[in-house]
């Protein structure tokens, strides 16, 4: 038997594991008692009838406060480490993190619109040659929401090929109780690895009835991580200051309607950093670096009380996502041949003004049958900007990133029909126009020492269609099928048509993504209030003109294959037991890339992998502790110029107290142990080895 036939098995023997743990789990119970709701009952943030993860005819994770917290994550790439099919990839540095979704998203390549980030219903994107996608911190956020797979585009933008990460700011009522005026909280934490140090402050008031305002900073900062091998992680260092300020006015007849502002900020500043935060590569020389992420948001609400035809949010914002560098090192190639990559120093910039409606009108249609009908229009416009200076002048833009402007609108109608909630049908459609405009571009020879302007002055505009419909049918009170159809097109972004200099002849890209799958639930099991809870969806995704980029070795650099025909496929398992003082959890995904004109594997496709989790909660202390297990086949089916990597297994525990009377009321405190053996590992999708053993405390104190 080969190799990858023991790695198989060694994965389904986790699988059976995690199975045996959540039965275990169940049969330990004790009479009495309420179940906590597991991770498949979190609330679904969408339109349309409320509704919970295991009710979504769509493969769909909600991170919620407990869990960020759970997890006492560094960055915010360790969030993703508990929903299958997510994967963080780049490397450890806080600048050089993106993520992969079902095997869409790789670190040297463009993935704009391929996966939408969100935060607060705004889109946020970052592309520059070796760097990362996203730049913040976990401590903002009270929930996270995965939607896997190109059904979310309907809502969310034409593209999303590997699908959305939605993002979710605190609020002021998350720390103010009725009639309180006054909220907050204290937190710090430690991580041992890399001596890292977390300080927040959040402050949260109602002045007056129907007004509260938030205000939060974060400071954080870390030395170099070190790997199970305690060989120090280069670059893994960072400190950063970001922070947050909300505000909400709540008015009107039965307070259906509101005004709400934000404003959020992320800031990191670091000297002598590679300028490649991907690959470590020293080609490219060391950069003094700084990065700032900014994001304004205002908006109106108005639920129309007593008019089930109109529920209407508007929204306008803007971001801006600017990385500055200087003293960009000169670069040698040979003993004579000496130049500045990208100038003694550049800017890098993305501006974007965006503004969307959208309304849900509800339609009782029979005793039996519900309707929802949500439609929406958005749009975008984004400058892009590269200045890179010279001692001998300035250049704008450069072949694989010119400057340009785009402008994105869409609209969009999503229909929700629910039958005696045991069948919903949802069918939905979404229209996408874009432009993307380039003027003159200024190129530096490094050989004269000159500039040589090229007046491109052209607008590229296109369209795109994403169509779908998607079913779940409850044939029983604990058995229910799901599936769905989707079809998305992802435009040509401005890297793509004004390459090097020219304008380039472009396709789209399009995806046909089918899925299937079932959910199991059910309650009462072992004890009065208890429950256990499965979803599975395998999907298969079929693309044509698939654009995929890697680091070719024997060229030096990085290339772009159009794939005439390519095919992602696969299967994600989430699963969970919950009751008042035992639970588990399951969560996996096997997925496969192939390269269907060629008849080879793709790059950039995830080893297989699944996490196991088990813990007790001690009601009488209220103490929460457990065991996780993340259990990682090798990846041996990869790409050209891709290099194959061992699986490995990796234990963690944790613990948490928070006491419910006395001095440490509404304290919270939390010791994890990640990697306790310490091993040496590394992720198939990152380029540095991963973190070794970390003891990681935290204390948070709410007032």
């Amino acid at each position: 038997m080969g190799r990858i036939d023991r790695h198989q098995r060694a994965l389904m023997g986790a699988v059976a594991f995690g199975v045996i743990v959540i039965a275990c789990a169940a049969k330990a119970q004790e009479a009495g008692g309420v179940q906590d709701a597991t991770p498949l009952q979190r609330i679904v943030a969408g339109t349309g009838a409320d509704k919970v993860a295991i009710d979504t005819p769509q493969a769909v994770t909600v991170l919620d406060q407990e869990a960020i917290n759970d997890q006492q994550p560094r960055t915010v790439g360790d969030l993703f480490a508990e929903i299958p099919g997510i994967t963080t990839i780049g490397s450890n540095s806080v600048f050089g993190e993106s993520i992969n979704i079902r095997g869409i998203g790789e670190a040297l390549s463009g993935d704009e619109s391929r996966i939408i980030f969100q935060v607060d219903g705004v889109n946020k994107f970052y592309e520059q040659y070796r760097m990362g996608s996203f730049f913040s911190d976990p401590e903002l956020y009270k929930q996270v929401e995965v939607l896997r797979g190109p059904a979310s585009s309907t809502l969310y933008g034409a593209g999303a090929m590997g699908g959305v990460v939605l993002f979710e700011t605190k609020d002021a009522s998350d720390f103010l109780d009725p009639g309180d005026l006054f909220g907050g909280q204290l937190k710090t934490s430690w991580d041992s690895n890399g001596n890292g140090w977390l300080t927040s402050g959040i402050v949260a008031v109602r002045p007056v009835e129907n007004f509260e305002v938030l205000g939060a900073f974060n400071y954080r900062q870390s030395q170099d991580l070190t790997d199970g091998h305690g060989n120090t992680i280069d670059d893994s260092d960072f400190s950063s200051m970001s922070g947050l300020a909300k505000a909400r006015y709540t008015f009107g007849q039965n307070n259906d309607q509101s005004v709400f502002a934000s404003y959020e900020r992320w800031y990191s500043d670091e000297d002598n950093q590679k300028y490649d935060q991907i690959a470590w590569g020293a080609d490219f020389g060391d950069v003094d670096r700084t990065v700032t992420d900014q994001t304004a948001v205002i908006g109106y609400e108005n639920a129309f009380f007593g008019n089930d035809l109109l529920d209407v949010k508007v929204q306008a914002s803007w971001s801006d996502t600017q990385v500055k560098q200087d003293n960009q090192d000169l670069v040698c190639f040979g003993p004579t041949t000496c130049i500045y990559p990208f100038g003694t120093r550049s800017e890098y910039s993305y501006k974007t003004w965006q503004s969307s409606v959208e309304n849900t009108a509800f339609f009782k249609l029979s005793d039996t049958w519900d309707a929802y009908l949500t439609t929406g229009l958005d749009g975008q416009y984004q400058e892009r900007r590269n200045a890179r200076y010279y001692p001998e002048g300035v250049a704008d833009g450069s072949g694989s990133h010119p400057e340009g402007d785009s402008t994105l609108v869409g609209g969009y109608a999503q229909a929700e029909l629910i039958w005696n909630d045991r069948v919903t049908l949802i069918p939905g459609a979404r229209l996408d126009y874009s432009s993307i405009h380039v003027g003159s571009v200024s190129v530096y020879d490094s050989r004269t020492g000159g500039f040589t302007t090229t007046d491109l002055n052209d607008t590229s505009t296109d369209l795109a269609f994403s169509p779908k419909i998607a079913a779940l049918v409850k044939l029983s009170d604990w058995f229910g099928v799901f599936g769905s159809v989707a079809r998305t097109e992802r435009m040509p972004t401005l890297d793509e048509l004004y390459n090097n200099y020219e304008v380039n002849d472009v396709d789209k890209e399009v995806s046909t993504n089918f899925e299937a799958g079932f959910t199991l639930s059910f309650q009462d099991v072992f004890r009065k209030g208890d429950a256990v809870q499965v979803k599975t969806t395998a999907f298969h995704n079929n693309l044509s003109n698939y654009y995929a980029s890697y680091y070719n070795h024997t060229l030096g650099r990085v290339v772009t294959d159009v794939v005439p025909k390519a095919r992602f496929q696969g299967l994600e398992v989430e699963a969970a037991y919950g009751s008042e003082t035992w639970y588990a959890g399951l969560g996996g995904s096997v997925i496969r890339g192939d390269n269907l004109t060629n008849d080879i594997a793709l790059n950039a496709v995830p080893a297989d992998s699944v996490f196991v989790k088990l813990g007790y909660v001690y009601r009488p202390w209220n103490i929460d502790f457990g065991w996780k297990g993340d259990f990682v086949a090798a990846q041996e089916r990869v790409g050209d110029n891709e290099s194959k990597t061992s699986g490995y297994a990796l234990h963690n525990l944790y613990a948490s107290w928070k006491p419910e009377d006395g001095h440490f009321r509404n304290s919270e405190l939390r010791f994890n142990i990640d990697n306790i053996f310490d091993k040496a590992y590394r992720n198939h999708l990152s380029d540095d080895e991963g973190a070794g053993r970390s003891f990681k405390l935290s204390f948070t104190q709410r007032f």
